[in-house]
């Protein structure tokens, strides 16, 4: 019943009320006049004075009022009552509806709607966009819940500033958002509305609880609805689907699905699930590629990388599940169990070989890392000093002052700190003299036909000279020719890795005191 039903009812039973006592009393009044009841009462008590009659019927003359007090009272108790039931039943009603962080529709609301939206979509057609937050799990371990907080109730309020009237902003949970667009007379108008949406992530959020700001990004995907009788679910899957698509494409921010997408999305949930389960199982497994020294050819080192061992017998490489691992938030304890096998592996190889092992841009949130692989390398009994971590450029960017303290301090445990595919990212040249790196690794790009192309040359040449300068040694990866390792040595640079000097291999002893490079072009091929 609405509440204006309620109300209606409460007041039509009131007066029913009020009537009723009333005509009874007009009734009695008229009865007593018609036989003269008061004189017969007066008469009656002086007659019989020792009954005291009259001081009996004084009582009953102010009853009435006494009555009609209370009556009053208990009415307004029973208003307040009442509207103390409609306000509970309104917050029951916001509890099961909307978002209590942001105040937002919530899943079972925007599923109520999506499902009204659908039966009517022949004749108004309309969109489901899905936005996924960037970066919401780093901002949300690194400075706490109540910055994460603030993140959602900035987008939040963000998104609604950019839609227009009669659409719809929901929260389904965690940093998942959706938005029903609706009153679009063509493609081109979707696009802009979509466009809209992306732009209401473009400022970065005050965070006041960490006295501090951050940019965080949005991935978007939307799906078109022009036909009724689809499932609500099955729509949800389409934007889905185009939001992850959106979200594995470094420069798109936004994208629409297509035919196909749905299936791609079922793949990686069982690929993620399947990795849970190898992580958890202990069956990724580290294989190791020798680093070289130019100078000698004298195997300094290997770096450890993924494989994921399949039960199928296929082995998996890093590019097909290390970015489900990141986003799906496995990535620090598929890191800690490669660390724990690699470097338990490093402690059989004779000398002073060097485990160089790659960190994930999302790992500075963890505010355990440090502490965290120490313990690792005092259980499998590997010194701090054999250990090389290697930080990509991207891990510089979104939290400067976390990355220096990161860093500053596997500094001052002693491991050796290596800047990754250096020239690809975003990293300028003031990150290496404000960080304390120890390496340079410049990205195999440069190196694939260095010895032809005169731009790569330069650019190797000059980046080796300027890291020199600054007191880094300089590693170059992609090296698979004779020619490419001729050039890279006359270039000054220090330590090479490729598979002219070996393929990543499963664990093996190594001795790095008698180990020499092996020149095998024909296993590079």
């Amino acid at each position: 019943m609405k509440d204006l039903d309620k109300k209606t009812f409460l007041s039509r039973s009131a007066r029913v009320e009020a009537l009723s006592i009333f005509g009874f009393f007009s009734l009695l009044l008229a009865v007593s006049i018609a036989v003269e009841g008061f004189e017969y009462i007066v008469h009656f008590s002086a007659t019989h004075e020792s009954w005291e009659l009259d001081e009996i019927l004084t009582v009953m003359m102010i009853m009435p009022f006494a009555f009609a007090i209370y009556a009053v009272r208990r009415l307004i108790e029973l208003r307040r009552e009442f509207r103390r039931r409609v306000a509970a039943e309104k917050e029951a009603s916001a509890l099961a509806f909307h978002d209590p962080l942001t105040g937002l529709p919530n899943r079972r609301k925007a599923y109520e709607a999506i499902k009204t939206a659908i039966a009517k979509a022949d004749a108004e057609p309309f969109a489901l966009a899905m936005i996924d937050l960037d970066r919401f799990k780093a901002i949300n371990d690194l400075y706490g819940h109540v910055a994460g907080d603030e993140v959602l109730l900035a987008a939040a309020e963000n998104l609604c500033s950019h839609v227009r009237k009669g659409d719809l902003v929901a929260r389904l949970g965690g940093d998942e958002f959706v938005v029903l667009l609706a009153g679009f007379s063509s493609s081109e108008s979707l696009v802009v509305r979509v466009e809209e949406l992306v732009e209401a992530f473009g400022k970065p959020v005050d965070l006041p609880s960490a006295k501090a700001s951050a940019t965080v990004g949005a991935s978007v995907g939307i799906t078109l609805v022009d036909r009724p009788g689809l499932a609500t679910d099955r729509i949800i899957t389409q934007a889905d689907a185009a939001m992850y698509r959106a979200k594995s494409s470094p420069n798109q921010t936004f994208c629409f699905f297509e035919k196909g997408m749905d299936e791609a999305v079922a793949r990686r949930a069982r690929t993620e699930r399947k990795l849970r389960e190898a992580i958890d199982a202990d069956e990724i497994e580290p294989y190791f590629q020798p680093l070289i020294e130019l100078s000698t050819g004298r195997v300094l080192g290997y770096e450890a990388l993924a494989r994921w061992e399949g039960r199928d017998g296929r082995v998996k490489q890093p590019d097909e599940f290390i970015a489900i691992a990141e986003e799906s938030g496995m990535i620090g304890e598929l890191y800690f169990r490669l660390l724990a096998k690699a470097a338990k592996e490093a402690t059989t190889w004779e000398g002073d070989c060097v485990l160089s092992i790659n960190l994930s841009p999302l790992q500075f949130s963890d505010p355990w890392l440090v502490e965290r692989t120490l313990q690792t390398l005092q259980q499998a009994g590997l010194p701090p000093a054999r250990l090389e971590i290697e930080i990509t450029e991207s891990a510089l960017v979104s939290e400067v002052e976390t990355a220096r303290a990161i860093i500053s301090s596997f500094k001052n445990q002693g491991i050796l700190v290596s800047l990754d595919d250096f020239g690809t990212g975003y990293s300028s040249l003031r990150h290496l003299s404000e960080f304390a790196f120890d390496k340079l690794k410049i990205d195999r790009s440069f190196i694939t036909n260095i010895d032809t192309n005169e731009n790569s040359q330069t650019i190797v040449r000059a980046v080796t000279s300027m890291a020199h300068h600054l007191g880094l040694k300089v590693t170059v990866e992609g090296v698979e020719t004779e020619a490419n390792a001729q050039s890279v040595r006359d270039y000054g640079c220090d330590f090479a890795q490729g598979f002219l000097y070996g393929r990543p291999e499963p664990a093996r002893s190594v001795d790095c005191e008698e180990s020499q490079a092996k020149s095998d072009v024909g296993e590079a091929a």
